[in-house]
């Protein structure tokens, strides 16, 4: 992703869009809400306004049940994104796309095509399946599919990347065959929209290395540092250059200690059912108060890492990650316009001021 900040040394700010109801809070005392057009739009237009460098949306096709539903309601990616390319201007469109689900010949055209609408804004996140439940309803995930889904993948993406780049593509691969197979017109963006992966396995690191330009990855500091510089030697090696992305959940408050009371009163509500889901749709009652004995807390935020605490606490930790080699952050909020509001008043001056991000964009009028 290009962003907007001349320096790309900069750290760039992105927002994991809330596609799914409740966006990342796996909880009942945080905010409830469903996953409206009219709320994404609003997002991504203040997420524009105050200067931020791109919006993310995942691809979700089965939610995690529990009390909440958690996101057992769920909006379309591509479809979200091409709206999403006519209500903004300046912003990166991540759209996400699982191959398993769709042939490389019909993807090749629907991305060209939001592509030029967005006037070359895409970029274009790649889900291997890696969440059996999401795809076996579907009967598009075979019993031994996990052993090869990256080498799938890669027959799928080079397929669609020759049909951006070449008048005609004829391929005979193990899971494709193209006879004369034409797609045009071609991305706007040349050769083709960016290429970005979430992974932390070293298979998809590899994946990301030959095929990919940005990897979102997770874990602490020190796994996202070691993670970065691992990706970097991988994409070294066949001269490519590839950066990272790390999501991180931000609990805001006027202090830190309503911050952390805040986070406290989060994890009260813990939905104990929904998080016992994440590693596969039929987990037991003894699952359940088994994963509630251990209060594994990170699952609360559905394997990101929440930081709770005031304007001064949550722009060091910003600062931390953009010290870690990383070259963005993708955010979410438990309340996802309030929170933008907030950290646009109170953490992105402080920001600013430490030169972590791009100075603040020139408008007419701000709304927020």
């Amino acid at each position: 992703m290009d962003g907007s900040s001349e320096n790309s040394e900069l750290l760039k700010l992105g927002v994991f869009l809330p596609v799914g109801n409740n966006g990342w809070m796996m909880t009942s005392t945080a905010p409830q809400f469903m996953p409206t057009w009219e709320l994404n739009r609003d997002v991504s237009q203040l997420a524009e306004e105050i200067g931020f460098d791109y919006v993310f949306s995942m691809a979700k096709w089965r939610g995690l049940g529990g009390a909440t539903k958690f996101w057992d309601f769920s909006i379309e990616s591509i479809t979200l994104m091409s709206a999403l390319a006519a209500a903004t201007k300046r912003l990166r469109l991540v759209c996400s796309i699982a191959p398993t689900i769709v042939h490389p010949a019909v993807f090749a055209k629907m991305a060209a095509t939001l592509d030029g609408i967005s006037g070359g804004r895409l970029d274009i996140n790649i889900v291997s399946a890696g969440n059996h439940a999401e795809y076996s309803q579907m009967g598009l995930y075979p019993e031994d599919f996990e052993a090869h889904r990256y080498d799938y993948t890669e027959e799928w993406l080079t397929i669609v990347k020759a049909l951006w780049t070449q008048p005609s593509v004829t391929f005979d691969g193990e899971y494709f065959s193209l006879d004369d197979c034409r797609s045009d017109p071609k991305p706007v963006q040349r050769p083709y929209p960016g290429i970005v992966c979430a992974t932390n396995s070293e298979r998809g690191f590899q994946f990301v290395a030959d095929h990919c330009d940005e990897a979102f990855i997770g874990g602490a500091i020190d796994e996202v540092r070691a993670s970065t510089q691992r990706l970097r030697e991988l994409a070294d090696e066949r001269g490519r250059t590839v950066t990272t992305h790390r999501h991180i959940n931000l609990i805001q408050a006027d202090t830190d200690r309503e911050a952390q009371e805040l986070f406290e009163h989060y994890r009260d509500g813990a939905d104990w059912e929904a998080i016992a889901q994440v590693h596969g749709p039929t987990r037991s009652r003894a699952d359940v108060e088994e994963v509630r004995r251990r209060n594994l807390p990170r699952y609360i935020h559905y394997f990101t890492t929440a930081y709770p605490g005031g304007p001064e606490t949550i722009a060091n930790v910003v600062e931390e990650y953009a010290h870690s080699g990383i070259s963005g952050l993708l955010l979410t909020f438990p309340d996802f316009l309030d929170g933008l509001r907030k950290f646009n008043e109170n953490v992105m001056p402080i920001l600013r001021s430490r030169g972590i991000i791009a100075p603040a964009p020139e408008r007419s009028a701000a709304r927020v």
